[in-house]
């Protein structure tokens, strides 16, 4: 069987998964309530912000820090929220688990002890 027909019945089995069927439940869920769907959204937003931050070699201070654990403890308050972001966790673990799988034993690059730059 091809590589695509494989990945294509894998995404499906995927989508049929308990762990896919809760995530996009719990999204109805939040997406019905448009104040708990903007709330969700204030704090993703900020969360980018901070991720950003970081992945660009900025220092995360304090205040940034406490600003974002001050809305995850009055997002965690909003039951519906938080089922939805263990739901997004839930489906997040399983994709990398599924990931690592497929291209764990993948030898992709070349390895570090082998590669020659133009200077040597």
């Amino acid at each position: 069987m091809a590589v695509y027909d494989l990945s294509h019945r894998l995404a499906k089995m995927l989508k049929k998964s308990d762990e896919y069927k809760a995530y996009l439940e719990a999204r109805k869920q939040v997406m019905t309530d448009e104040k708990t769907k903007e709330m969700l959204l204030d704090f993703k937003k900020e969360q980018y912000k901070l991720q950003a931050k970081q992945f660009s070699g900025q220092e995360i201070d304090e205040d940034d820090k406490k600003r974002l654990t001050n809305l995850q403890e009055i997002v965690n308050l909003n039951n519906v929220i938080k089922k939805y972001m263990e739901a997004e966790y839930r489906v997040t673990i399983l994709l990398n688990d599924v990931q690592e799988i497929l291209f764990g034993d993948l030898e992709i690059g070349l390895p570090q002890d082998e590669e020659k730059h133009p200077t040597d």
